[in-house]
């Protein structure tokens, strides 16, 4: 063996593992984001006051407490694609059956529900919130 070849051979070698590792990962399925979502954390002051009923995925562990367009989104940290939880107290016995699942949240849309920086809001991805009135699991068949 030439060792003038080897690292030629060890790249070689090395893009056939990354090849054979990359094919076994589990392929996932990119989620939809529902549009209805996408509008109003777009322009979250155009449906100020207004119930709406949107789906996303939830996040409710410690001070996490926000709904996201898709789990990618809540990875990535995309806070242009959240909408901050608020009155939230009623989901906190059921944050082991909804915490990182695809739910339906009905609410009303608070466009800063900070209050100008009067209240503050620990783990809240952004100021626009939805007050939960109505929160539930969305099953596999309905997404």
């Amino acid at each position: 063996m030439s060792v003038r070849h080897l690292p030629r051979r060890i790249a070689f070698c090395c893009s056939l593992a990354l090849l054979a590792f990359s094919s076994m990962a589990p392929s996932r399925q990119a989620t939809k984001a529902d549009p209805l979502f996408l509008d109003v954390a777009a322009a979250p002051h155009a449906f100020e006051g207004q119930t709406v009923t949107l789906r996303g995925w939830v996040s409710l562990r410690h001070e996490d407490r926000n709904l996201w367009a898709t789990k990618d989104d809540h990875e990535r940290w995309q806070t242009s694609r959240c909408i901050s939880l608020s009155l939230y107290a009623s989901l906190l016995s059921r944050v082991s059956d909804l915490d990182g699942r695809m739910v339906e949240v009905t609410g009303v849309i608070r466009s800063d529900a900070s209050k100008e920086g009067r209240v503050i809001r620990l783990g809240a991805c952004r100021n626009a919130a939805v007050v939960v009135s109505e929160l539930h699991q969305v099953s596999a068949a309905q997404r």
